[in-house]
């Protein structure tokens, strides 16, 4: 008799480690388009990057998911390199918006945008 309700402990504590939780967000191929546009830096590169992180918000929307930290962010820092100021400044304000943690890095990076305004972007 002992040994029925120990076999169920068991076999709930297998079960219980066996389940396994959805991941929270989806990267896509961020991660892989991220490091060949380091390893192989050009204009190709950085346009697979750019439609990596793009391809991932869109994703993440149709699905009805969360986009995941830091991808508006630096789709914002692309526009901001393009010279594309008011795109990045959105972007950062959806980053800021998804995730208020990141207010003060999001307000530091708006204030490099205001001050380059009158500059030439980063390269």
């Amino acid at each position: 008799m002992r040994m029925l309700p120990c076999s169920l402990i068991g076999v709930t504590l297998l079960t219980g480690c066996a389940t396994q939780t959805p991941p929270l967000y989806s990267w896509g191929t961020i991660p892989d388009s991220y490091l060949k546009m380091v390893q192989e830096p050009g204009d190709a590169s950085s346009a697979a990057y750019e439609s990596s992180l793009m391809t991932t918000i869109d994703q993440a929307k149709q699905q009805n998911k969360t986009v995941p930290p830091g991808v508006y962010c630096e789709l914002g820092y692309v526009r901001f390199k393009q010279g594309r100021m008011e795109e990045a400044r959105q972007l950062y304000d959806a980053e800021m918006a998804l995730y208020p943690e990141s207010r003060v890095f999001m307000e530091r990076l708006k204030d490099k945008l205001q001050k380059s305004r009158t500059s030439s972007p980063p390269t």
